[in-house]
């Protein structure tokens, strides 16, 4: 599945994004595809994620370790899906 997520964020982008960064390797494990990052605002992150297995991936963020790690850095996490559309004819 492919993923919009909207970051919240309680640090500057540059911190959030140096400890988004340090997750590459646990990422791998489920996020298959393409990750795009891109800073929105002064308070918010977007991410673009392909191929996600999002089980695995609430798995993931769903322990007290990552609540714990991301605390400093994240509000929140809001989670799109994104699918294609066919176009109008």
């Amino acid at each position: 599945m492919d993923l919009l997520i909207r970051v919240s964020l309680n640090s500057s982008f540059a911190e959030w994004k140096a400890k988004f960064d340090e997750d590459a390797e646990e990422r791998q494990k489920f996020m298959s595809g393409e990750v795009l990052v891109s800073q929105a605002d002064e308070e918010t992150a977007l991410v673009v994620a392909y191929g996600v297995d999002v089980p695995a991936m609430a798995e993931f963020m769903g322990t007290p370790d990552f609540a714990e790690a991301t605390a400093e850095f994240v509000k929140s996490h809001t989670i799109y899906n994104i699918a294609e559309l066919e176009p109008p004819s």
